[in-house]
């Protein structure tokens, strides 16, 4: 059995935490940015219920519709969001930290994913990443 993992990511963007934090709490700049090679999740998908213990529920379209959700966890909006999903488990702390130039500095941190797992995740998570920052730019 392996042993789940820790990796970590950071992305600078050109706006506030009180704007990028937008990127998890409403469905449109989720969909810009939570999109996987292939795939697109159309906005009008997505449903997010910000709450501890709520959730985003929203559908990857490509060739074929894949349907996910996510679980917050404990939340500081706008400087802190935890995220779960369930399959594979994978917890995400996500903390979003104001620069003086008025910019933010992303931190994404997972936790819970086999070495086997995470090869093909992180590359397509420092994407998304990518396109967080180019929806705030």
């Amino acid at each position: 059995m392996e042993v789940p993992v820790m990796f970590t990511l950071q992305q600078f963007v050109d706006a506030p935490p009180s704007e990028v934090v937008r990127a998890f709490t409403e469905p449109e700049p989720f969909a810009a940015w939570f999109v996987a090679e292939g795939f697109r999740t159309p906005a009008d998908r997505v449903r997010i219920d910000v709450r501890p213990g709520g959730q985003i529920a929203a559908v990857f379209v490509g060739d074929a519709e894949v349907p996910f959700t996510l679980h917050f966890g404990a939340l500081d909006l706008p400087h802190h969001v935890e995220l779960r999903f369930d399959d594979p488990a994978e917890e995400i702390t996500v903390n979003l930290t104001e620069l003086p130039d008025g910019r933010t500095q992303l931190d994404y941190r997972s936790v819970g994913l086999t070495d086997e797992q995470q090869a093909p995740i992180k590359p397509g998570v420092a994407t998304m990443l990518t396109h967080l920052a180019a929806y705030f730019s």
